[in-house]
């Protein structure tokens, strides 16, 4: 089965509405998604980017076209009153779940997008990345040493090097057999791309 990698940022609308989508493609498709969150802050200082709300004409267009995106694809979405923020906590919470069971830590990727962009939780905070880790019968006790555990910061550390060296600049970003597609309004062609060259 062909492998997708699904470049992402906790704290990035488009990369919620295409955490929604991205299961049925991988389905349509028959392909195997590798989900990668990182922090697309690292990237910006390369690119010399900011935050899309925070720009100057550009983010009120953004703003408006986030909640029009949401509602053509029929996912619950607000922006929340702490964003952006720097998704530490839920980014190595998610890899060290990954560490011993892959399905289980895409379940949290969801519950955390949805906690976030749907409910408005503050995911910034590492007690409610827990709280919302035991939803799922995750030990909160183990969970709280790893967000702080050196290995998992350095290996998110190592996701993002990665990612930025690949050429991920925002996210969602995609890579399927090194061929790059950026945005969630860009995952129609990378669905017709994967299927062209399957």
């Amino acid at each position: 089965m062909s492998e997708l990698d699904f470049y992402f940022d906790f704290s990035s609308p488009y990369g919620y509405l295409a955490s929604e989508r991205i299961d049925d493609l991988a389905q349509r498709c028959g392909v195997t998604v590798h989900w990668r969150p990182f922090l697309i802050g690292a990237a910006f200082k390369q690119t010399g980017q900011s935050p899309l709300i925070e720009q100057p004409i550009r983010g009120d267009y953004f703003r408006h076209d986030m909640e029009r995106c949401a509602r053509l694809q029929g996912t619950p979405f607000k922006i929340p009153a702490k964003f952006p923020y720097a998704a530490l906590a839920p980014s190595r919470a998610f890899y060290w779940i990954a560490s011993f069971d892959p399905k289980l830590a895409q379940k949290f990727a969801h519950d955390i997008y949805r906690g976030y962009f749907a409910d408005g939780l503050d995911m910034s905070d590492p007690e409610t990345v827990i709280a919302t880790a035991t939803r799922h019968e995750i030990d909160a006790g183990a969970l709280r040493e790893a967000i702080v555990d050196p290995k998992w910061k350095q290996h998110l550390r190592e996701v993002i090097d990665h990612a930025i060296a690949r050429g991920a600049f925002g996210s969602p970003f995609f890579f399927y057999k090194d061929e790059p597609f950026f945005g969630n309004d860009r995952m129609d062609h990378l669905e017709q791309w994967i299927k062209s060259h399957a």
